[in-house]
Order: structure tokens, then sequence, then C-alpha cells
């Protein structure tokens, strides 16, 4: 699934999925009714905010921070060690999950 959104993310900025997440931070004031709709941008977020590591961003609130993904993805080996560490900190959350449950 990483390698889905830093193919988005390295995409130019004017195809559909881009021009959405710009879209999106533009809009974010504005009240839905009903559940939260999953966009990827939210997905980014989540991602994002279950590691903690100065040297990686962690919030996805502005264009900006979108920019700075954005950037990050275009270095390969970069996104890389990104989704890397996400999916640690993931696996040990999980693991004290399973390990607080007792199983």
């Amino acid at each position: 699934m990483a390698t889905f959104r830093s193919y988005i993310l390295r995409q130019a900025i004017n195809t559909p999925p881009n021009v959405a997440m710009t879209n999106y931070f533009k809009t974010e004031g504005s009240k839905q009714r009903g559940r939260p709709k999953t966009s990827i941008v939210t997905t980014l977020r989540r991602d994002l905010k279950s590691h903690n590591n100065d040297h990686w961003p962690t919030r996805l609130h502005t264009i900006k921070d979108l920019d700075h993904l954005r950037d990050i993805a275009q270095n390969r080996s970069d996104w890389k060690h990104l989704t890397t560490v996400i999916y640690r900190s993931a696996q040990a959350e999980t693991s004290v999950d399973v390990a607080a449950d007792g199983h």
C-alpha cells in the first residue's frame, strides 16, 4: 500500500488525486453530516501519526506539509526509510496491544 501512496505523491500536481488532496485542505473547515470520509489525506495522516521521529514529518495539516511529503516521496530511498519507520512503529504498537490483552 505504501507504494501506491508514493506513486500518487510522485505524480504531477495537476493529476486528479493530487488535485483532490490539495482541495482537501481548502475545504477542510466545512462540516459534513455523517461519518467522516476516508481519503488518501486521512490515511496518510493516520500513518504519520503512528510514529514519533524528529527526522520525518509526523503531521499532515497544511498544504505545506503535503508538499514536504511529496518531496520525500520523490526520493525513493527516503520514502522507503519513512515507510519502514511507520511500519515498525505500527508493529510495535500492535505487539503492545496484544501483550496488554494477554494473548
